[in-house]
């Protein structure tokens, strides 16, 4: 399958796990929701898995909850079996955290769970997704679009030519919007096709690009910019919120740091 037929694909199943019609945004576990991101953040990192492995866990951990009362003393055991489904689902075979060390990461193992109770954990989580496991975060449309290429050669960089690295921090920049913008459950009321071209255009943005949105990237990602403009002026303020005086000045690719993506 070429990459083109993927894309399609992606589009059509980014209904299955996010869509405007699935927000809740009166969901009971949404004061807890932003530790939920950062603790599974953090395992995810410990156990080197992807950042786009890391995306899907917490789509899956979203939909549970969505759908489901889950008990406050589960959380985590549940939230550990996303990451580990997402990992087994997302990574190769070899990258996959074994459960002893899940256990011993999470302290699963001290509040008495068993590798025999874990797989239980990861068979509820499959029953309760009704095992599709196909999550289609911004961060895999991102993917997507940054492959066929973000920047051009008649862009310019604060009024001067691209140097050789602007690709590279458009990327930093993606992954780094796409990192903020999962922390914050309102963003789910967008489809991930939206988020994700809204994301490119705030990379851009932040680099000071020009023109900061072209016919290429219309090509690219279906969308004019005044369809993503709301989008955008969502992330753009979430993150002036989480980093005062930055979206006034663009800061450097060079300061956005780990910190910075989970703050």
């Amino acid at each position: 399958m070429c990459s083109e037929d993927l894309f399609k694909d992606m589009i059509a199943r980014q209904v299955d796990y996010v869509s405007p019609e699935t927000y809740s945004p009166h969901a009971s576990y949404l004061p807890y929701r932003r530790y939920l991101v950062d603790w599974m953040s953090d395992v995810g990192e410990q156990c080197r898995l992807h950042a786009s492995t890391v995306h899907v866990s917490i789509l899956y951990l979203d939909k549970i909850f969505r759908c489901r009362d889950i008990p406050r003393g589960q959380w985590q055991l549940l939230a550990t079996a996303c990451i580990s489904v997402a990992a087994k689902y997302e990574e190769a075979e070899e990258h996959c955290p074994p459960i002893p060390e899940l256990l011993r990461l999470t302290k699963l193992a001290n509040a008495g769970h068993t590798s025999l109770s874990f797989r239980e954990g990861e068979l509820e989580v499959l029953r309760y997704l009704g095992w599709t496991l196909r999550a289609i975060p911004p961060i895999h449309i991102l993917g997507y679009f940054l492959s066929k290429g973000a920047t051009f050669v008649d862009d310019t960089w604060q009024g001067r030519e691209l140097i050789e690295k602007i690709p590279k921090y458009v990327k930093k920049y993606a992954d780094f919007f796409c990192n903020l913008t999962l922390q914050e459950y309102s963003f789910q009321r967008y489809l991930p096709t939206r988020l994700a071209a809204a994301i490119l255009l705030a990379s851009r943005v932040a680099l000071q690009l020009e023109p900061r949105w072209r016919p290429e990237l219309v090509r690219l990602t279906g969308f004019e910019e005044v369809e993503i403009l709301d989008v955008f002026h969502h992330v753009w303020t979430y993150y002036e919120e989480q980093f005062p005086g930055h979206g006034s000045r663009a800061i450097s690719p060079r300061s956005v740091t780990h910190a910075d993506m989970y703050p």
